[in-house]
C-alpha cells in the first residue's frame, strides 16, 4: 500500500477514534482501543501473529479442510 493510502487510512481511524459512540460501541463489545500510528498498528498486528500462532501450536490446532 503506498504512504499517502496509509496515512489517510490512519487519520481516519484516528479520527473515528475520537468520537465517543465509536469508543462506547467498542468498550461493549470488549474491543481495545485502537489509533495510533501506522508503526503501533503494524507492531500489534506482529504480535497477535506470534500469541496466537503459540497457542494454535501449543493447542495442536488443524485446519478442517
Amino acid at each position: 500500500m503506498s504512504p499517502a493510502v496509509v496515512a489517510q487510512i490512519n487519520r481516519d481511524v484516528n479520527k473515528a477514534m475520537e468520537m465517543a459512540d465509536v469508543r462506547e460501541r467498542l468498550a461493549s463489545v470488549g474491543a481495545e482501543d485502537g489509533g495510533g500510528t501506522p508503526q503501533q498498528f503494524a507492531d500489534f498486528m506482529h504480535a497477535e501473529r506470534v500469541k496466537w500462532a503459540k497457542v494454535i501450536r501449543e493447542a495442536n490446532i488443524k485446519a478442517d479442510l
